[in-house]
This record gives structure tokens, C-alpha cells and sequence, in this order.
């Protein structure tokens, strides 16, 4: 499915309503009236007929409530006038939404949330819209890190592509069976929005699983069974799946080591800007006899310092498939070169089966499907099959029925008799894996609570490891975000930043964790009128945050917020440490020293040396930005480089410019500019005539 938003070309309009539904949760007979108005009338916009896959079509759909989806729909085919045709097509897309299933409580796929047939008798699953751009689209808009010569992407780009698809692959090994995407492509990769941030691990979501299988143990699947084998990329593709009328292959392409060629394919094209076998450039030649007669072209590295990187790769592009790492060991290999060249620890976070207590988990909405039916609504009937029921296995096997629109007791008792990951888990140690959002803020809130009561940093240390918080060097763990929406409609992002940081300003000890959100809210100066002096405690944007802007929170959010002691120089024109005192805040600015660190007298010209006193006072540099080696020292930041609207941005910090304030006879303002610089920015608290943007803090 290919997921991302389509701004432009065609626009129009159309509402979709399901005559018949099968979600994929359990829901209460209570609720069914809830869940009809929320999934089964959609309006859906119309995409261009080059945005369609070659049977499907996946459209944007939002319900009454504003909510988004993307709606996959069969596209009407002129072999459908032979009835076995349009069968086999239909069942195809059931047996993509049985893969689905498997997967979808795992972080790395979209979800999934119900199957059905709409009033005009087309088959359609609806799931979860990601809000990104697909690798291809990234590469193509230059959102990834260009080696110098502009010839490939970084190898710490590739790295980071790398790390976030396999954490997703070997995730799928704590289900029930085997898994395998097998079309894994720059189409089918979607990259989520970092700000700018790279990270070492790139947030990303497998899709479009059509040509995927999920083989149980204890099922015999429709694709297994029927041995239907649809077609995969092939400039990404393995020789296996290109040969299609070979019965021998089939074992073949029932191996995972499918996903780590084609991912291997992407990758090198990433890096080198041609994918490893040019099959464009060899017109006369098949795909197959290409793949297996010769072998890829070796790399080039950009820099020496990359050698390992392509070592780790190569492997993966054998035409016998025993002679390739698995992913397991190619995300140790790539992981190991990664953490050698940025210092950052790398851990492999698995997904766990969570046990099922034999109740219904209906938190979020959303639990899995993978249940026997007890129905409430009519029976699920394919288009133009009267009567039928979905492509089943043999009767003694366990099979899946689309039936689950059901009572939420006996969903429970389905799952834990297949023994599957139905479930997500209440943990927080699998919360790297996860990320935030299916944590709600009291959850969190809790969690921050015993890490803040840790006697020491040590104990700390081990509890933020135990919840998935940090890493066992102190690091801040990866894909600690979580998603929320302001009350004007606004949609943002925040990011854990630190843990046990800052002081309460009760003196009740700690604050657990500290989020900064991952890119502006707004734009407005620090002061509406000129400051002839003061700083961070009279300044208008702080009165701004603490009011207007908290009440703009979610009520769960805003009521777990912790005021926080924040130490700033609130005098502006200053050349004395002292000036340096704290203020209670509930959602303040970033210090300089909060994101870069400290600097040293010696860093400042004659006489400016008092400089470093006064900013090295204002708080202590967050784990997160230290991870990314932020300093105040650096001309450019990737981690600290935003945008706003589309185009980098500056954004303000709270650290007065003392020198700066004394010159001009009224208050600066320091800012990080564009490329991430925390220091070379400052500006009157009235602005200038670039947009100056709010990127705020918060603790729990």
C-alpha cells in the first residue's frame, strides 16, 4: 500500500461506506453503534492513476470525527468479467489482511482495523495512514544526508535506514510462525518524519504487504496452500522470487533470508546511487540469469571510515541464499560499525509474546483479530460470492474468520489458545520497540514517579533500563516519542530528553522524565515591546507558555505536569554568574547549556571569558542531546536543526545574551539557527525579520 498524502493532482471526493465490516478488534455489543459511525462510512480522496498499484488502489479517508485512514480497495480489471479471475484477486486481498493481522500489533507495520465490502461490492481493508514519504520519495527530495560528492547517501544515513527496517523484521519472530515482506523496496519503506534528526535507529513502517506470507505452525495458510506466488521488484529482488515457474525454488521463497537480499538491494542503491545488477542497462537480459550468473558490482566507499559498512552488506547479495547473514547478524554487524563511529550503544530491542490473562485488552481500541468469531452483526460474504466463506484451510486446522466484530470475552480465550502476540504488552521494558503512543500519560506519569524516587543515579540508571528509557550506557533509548494533539486541533510530537534531570520546584525531589517536542509550535518573539532589561522570568513568551500555551495541552497530558526549577540569568546585561536564579516553570525553553553543554573561558575572546560562568550556570546539558554530541561549540547540529512551515528555522532559547543585552541597551535573546548552531544566534527579545520559532519543555 503506498501510503503517503497526495496534496495535489486529482481531488475529488467520494464516500465510501461499508455494507459489512469485520474489524479487527473485539468490540462489545454496547459499543457496536460507536464503532459503525467511527469505520464504516468514509470520505475518501481520489489519487491519480499513477499512484495506484497494479490491482489495488489505496486512497486517504477521513470519517465524521476527522479521523484518517488509508482505504485499499480492489481497482476494477477487464479480467473480471471471468469470475475465477476476480475470485482469486479478491482472496489475494484477504490473504494480504490475514498477513496484516499477524503483524500489526507490532511497532514497524501499519495497523490494522477492519476488513469489508463496500455498498458497490468491492472488497477493502482499512488501516492506519502513515504520515511520512516512502524511502523513494525521501531519497528523491534529498530529506537523507548526501555524501560530499552528492553521488550516495551517508553511510550513517544508510545505517540508520538499515537498523529501523531489521529491528522491524526480527521483531516479527516473537509471533507464532514465520513472516516475510519479500518485496521490500524504496516504495514499500515508509520513512517518518525526524525533523531533521536523523538518529542511529530511522523511525520507519514496512508496508504493502501483497506479496507477504505468514506461515504459522499451527495453520495451513491460503498462500502456503494454494502455492499463489505474486511478483516482487525485481532490481530488489532475489533470484528465488524471479523465478516463478520454477517448483523448485518454492522452499526458497519461503525463507526470511528473502527480506535480507532485497533490503541489502535497497540499501546499496542508497549508498552507491545504482542498484547492485543496472537490470535497466541490460534490456536483453533476464533478471533472473543476471542475479545468478554474476555478481554485483562492489561498492566504492565514500570514505574509508566506511569499508566495514559495505563488508557487512555485500554478504547479503549471494544468489544461494545459505550464504547470507541473517538479519540477526546483519543488524549486529551494522549496529557494531555504527556504534564504533558515533559512540552511540546500539541494542537490538525484541518484541515479546505477552501472556494473556484470559480478559479482553481493549485499551486504545484496538486489539487483534486473531480470535474465533462470535458475530453480532450478519456474515461476512466476498463480493460476488453468495453464500462463501473466505479461503479456509483444511478443518483440522486452526483458521482465521473475518467474523470479528465480536463480544470481547471469547477473544482472550482465541488468542491465548493460538499463542500469538495479540496483544500489546503492559511492560515498559518493551517500550523502545514500541515507542510511546500506545502508553497513555498516567501510565508514563507512573513510571517517571520510580525513577524519580531512585536513592541515587545508579539505581536510576537501572530503572530507566528496566522501563526501556535508557540503554545500559546511559543513553536515551531510541523511539521515545509519542503523539498528541493540541486543543485548537493542532497535531505534534514530543520526545523523552532526559531522566531524573530536573529539580522539582516543591523541593520533592526529582522530576523522572523530561519531554522537548520535536519541532516548533509556533512562531512569536520573546517579548511583545523592547526589554530594557530582565530575561527569562519577565519575558512575555514565558507568561505565554505557562498560561495560553499549558491550557492548550490534553487535559491527561497537562494534569501529570510537574513544575520544575529552571535556572536562568534573568537579568539580561549581566557580567556575573549571580544573576543566574531559578524560576518555577511548567513548560519553559531550552537553556544553551541545556543543549550544548558547557563552554570554557578559553572559547571567548579577551575579556569575554565571564561569558562561560554565566552560561554554564543555566542547567546541565540532557542525556538526549549529549547522545547526539549537540555542542555550543559546533557550527551545525543535526539534532538540534528544525523547521518550521517547510524551511529550516531559528527557534529561541531562554539564555539571555549578556554581551549582546549590554551593547544594544536592551535584552537579546539566544537562538539556534538554522543548522543547528545553539550559540551564534542572538537577537532582541522583539525579534527580527526572520520567524523565530517556540520549541518547548516539560516534565512528568
Amino acid at each position: 500500500m503506498k501510503h503517503e498524502a497526495n496534496e495535489e493532482g486529482d481531488s475529488a471526493l467520494e464516500v465510501v461506506e461499508f455494507a459489512q465490516l469485520d474489524t479487527s478488534f473485539a468490540v462489545n455489543p454496547k459499543d457496536e453503534g460507536t464503532v459503525r459511525r467511527k469505520y464504516m462510512t468514509v470520505l475518501a480522496q481520489r489519487r491519480p492513476a499513477s499512484d495506484h498499484l497494479s490491482d489495488c488502489e489505496v486512497l486517504a479517508a477521513r470519517n465524521t470525527e476527522g479521523d484518517l485512514f488509508a482505504l485499499k480497495r480492489l481497482r476494477p480489471l477487464p479480467t473480471d468479467t471471468d469470475p475465477l479471475s476476480r475470485r482469486g484477486r479478491e482472496s489475494a486481498l484477504f490473504e494480504e489482511y490475514r498477513t496484516m493481522l499477524a503483524v500489526s500489533p507490532l511497532k514497524g507495520f501499519p495497523r490494522v482495523y477492519g476488513y469489508g465490502v463496500t455498498q458497490a461490492g468491492v472488497p477493502a481493508i482499512l488501516m492506519e495512514w502513515i504520515p511520512g514519504k516512502t524511502l523513494l520519495a525521501a531519497e528523491r527530495a534529498h530529506d537523507l544526508p548526501l555524501c560530499e560528492d552528492g553521488s550516495g547517501c551517508t553511510g550513517h544515513a544508510v545505517a540508520a535506514v538499515a537498523l529501523g527496517a531489521l529491528q522491524t523484521l526480527i521483531s516479527t519472530s516473537c509471533l507464532d510462525g514465520t513472516f516475510i515482506h519479500r518485496d521490500i523496496s524504496p516504495r514499500n519503506i515508509m520513512v517518518l518524519p525526524a525533523e531533521g534528526d536523523l538518529g542511529d535507529v530511522l523511525d520507519l513502517r514496512l508496508i504493502d504487504l501483497g506479496s507477504s506470507i505468514f506461515m504459522s505452525r499451527t495453520e495451513a495458510t491460503f498462500t502456503r496452500t494454494m502455492d499463489v506466488w505474486r511478483a516482487a521488484t525485481p532490481e530488489y529482488a532475489p533470484p528465488e522470487m524471479l523465478a516463478l515457474d520454477d517448483r523448485s525454488y518454492i522452499e526458497a521463497r519461503r525463507s526470511p533470508s528473502i527480506d535480507v537480499y532485497a533490503l541489502a538491494s535497497v540499501l546499496y542503491e542508497m549508498y552507491g546511487g545504482k542498484t547492485p545488477f543496472r537490470l535497466s542497462e541490460h534490456p536483453g537480459e533476464g533478471a533472473f540469469k543476471l542475479k545468478t550468473s554474476r555478481a554485483p558490482e562492489p561498492l566504492v566507499p565514500h570514505t574509508a571510515a566506511d569499508q566495514p559498512l559495505i563488508d557487512a552488506l555485500m554478504p547479503c547479495l549471494s544468489a544461494n541464499p545459505q550464504d547470507r547473514p541473517s538479519a540477526s547478524e546483519l543488524f549486529r554487524g551494522i549496529a557494531a560499525w555504527q556504534q564504533k563511529t558515533t559512540g552511540h550503544a546500539i541494542e537490538l530491542v525484541r518484541e515479546q509474546a505477552p501472556e494473556v490473562d484470559g480478559k479482553a485488552h481493549l485499551e486504545s481500541g484496538y486489539v487483534s483479530a486473531y480470535a474465533p468469531s462470535v458475530p453480532i452483526a450478519g456474515p461476512a460474504t466476498p463480493a460476488g460470492e453468495k453464500g462463501t466463506a473466505a479461503p479456509q484451510a483444511s478443518e483440522d486446522k486452526i483458521v482465521i474468520s473475518r467474523r470479528s466484530l465480536l463480544i470481547g470475552t471469547g477473544c482472550a480465550v482465541g488468542a491465548a489458545a493460538l499463542g500469538i502476540a495479540a496483544y500489546r504488552t503492559q511492560l515498559f521494558g518493551a517500550l523502545a520497540g514500541h515507542g510511546l503512543n500506545d502508553s497513555s500519560w498516567d501510565e508514563l506519569s507512573k513510571v517517571a514517579r520510580k525513577i524519580a524516587s531512585a536513592g541515587d543515579s545508579k539505581e536510576a540508571l537501572s530503572l530507566a533500563v528496566k522501563y526501556g528509557i535508557a540503554r545500559k550506557d546511559g543513553s536515551i533509548a531510541g523511539n521515545l516519542t509519542k503523539d498528541i494533539e493540541l486543543q485548537d486541533g493542532t497535531k505534534a510530537t514530543v520526545r523523552i530528553v532526559g531522566y531524573r534531570h530536573d529539580d522539582r520546584s516543591d523541593g520533592k525531589g526529582k522530576a523522572g522524565l523530561t519531554f522537548a517536542f520535536r519541532a516548533p509550535v509556533a512562531a512569536r518573539n520573546m517579548s511583545d515591546a523592547k526589554m530594557a532589561q530582565g530575561g527569562w522570568k519577565d519575558c512575555d513568551m514565558r507568561a505565554w507558555l505557562n498560561d495560553d500555551f499549558l491550557a492548550m495541552l490534553p487535559e491527561e497530558l497537562s494534569s501529570v505536569i510537574l513544575p520544575v526549577s529552571k535556572l536562568t540569568n534573568n537579568a539580561g546585561a549581566t557580567r556575573s554568574a549571580d544573576s543566574v536564579t531559578a524560576t518555577k516553570d511548567s513548560v519553559w525553553l531550552f537553556s544553551m547549556a541545556e543543549l550544548g553543554g558547557t563552554r570554557t573561558a578559553a572559547s571567548f575572546s579577551k575579556g569575554y571569558g565571564y561569558l562561560a560562568d554565566i552560561i554554564n550556570a543555566e542547567g546541565t546539558q540532557y542525556r538526549y542531546w549529549k547522545d547526539r554530541k549537540v555542542s555550543t561549540n559546533a557550527r551545525a547540529n543535526d539534532a538540534t536543526a528544525k523547521r518550521w512551515k517547510g524551511s529550516k528555522c531559528y527557534w529561541w532559547t531562554r539564555s539571555p545574551s549578556p554581551d549582546c543585552s549590554e551593547d544594544d541597551g536592551q535584552t537579546w535573546f539566544n537562538r539556534v539557527g538554522p543548522s543547528g548552531d545553539v550559540f551564534r544566534f542572538a537577537v532582541a527579545a522583539t525579534g527580527d525579520d526572520n520567524d523565530s520559532t517556540v520549541l518547548p519543555g516539560f516534565a512528568i
